[in-house]
Order: structure tokens, then sequence, then C-alpha cells
């Protein structure tokens, strides 16, 4: 499951804004990243990697998942963060990209960060 959390909830490119710009809508659609798993582990894991519909309600069924998704898809997809599909690429680019955050420059890594200082 952490695989899931740290697939869904990071990535170089999402987005971050001030508290006064901040609208909780749109960081759940765009700050949450839709990951396509092999077949196996979405049957396995009763679809939990459709990931966007949970962060709109809670109360959406395992089994409504890729339902509500499709349909945010249709109606608000300008909004929704670039689909990526798992690979060890995937994760590596993750864990090596993504370590702090900062509002002038994004995610970096505590290399990048410390080569700036």
């Amino acid at each position: 499951m952490s695989t899931f959390t740290l697939v869904h909830h990071t990535a170089p490119d999402v987005p971050f804004v001030s508290e006064s710009k901040w609208n909780q809508a749109i960081a759940q659609l765009s700050g949450t990243v839709h990951c396509d798993y092999p077949s196996w582990v979405e049957i396995l894991c009763h679809d939990i990697n459709v990931h966007v519909p949970h962060h709109i309600s809670t109360a959406i069924p395992s089994y409504n998942l890729r339902m509500a998704y499709r349909s945010i898809k249709e109606n608000w997809g300008a909004y929704l963060h670039d689909e990526c599909q798992f690979s060890v690429s995937l994760m590596k680019r993750i864990t090596d990209q993504c370590h702090l955050y900062t509002s002038d420059s994004a995610y970096q890594s505590f290399k990048d960060y410390y080569a700036g200082r």
C-alpha cells in the first residue's frame, strides 16, 4: 500500500499553490496521480489505483471507481494530472527527484537542493 500512496501523491510536476490561490476541488483533481498497474495488481487491490475518485469522495465503493473516474475525465479532464504506467523507472524518478518541495522550484532532490545553496 505504501507504493500506491507514494505514486498517487507524488510526482515532480504535481502543482503546489499558495494558500490564497488554493482550491480544494482543483487540488484533489490535479494533485492526485492516476497510475495504471498490471491487471492482476488492480484486481487484487480492488482498483485502489483508480485513486482520483477516492479523493473526491471516500464514499465511492471500489466497484464504482472506474466508472467514477471515466466521468471525472469527461467532465474535469483539463484539471487532471497526466496518467502514468507503473514501472521501476517511475519509482526511480519519484524517489530520485521528490525529496523536498520549495515554492520557487517545486520538487527537487536533496542533492539539487544543497547544490543550489
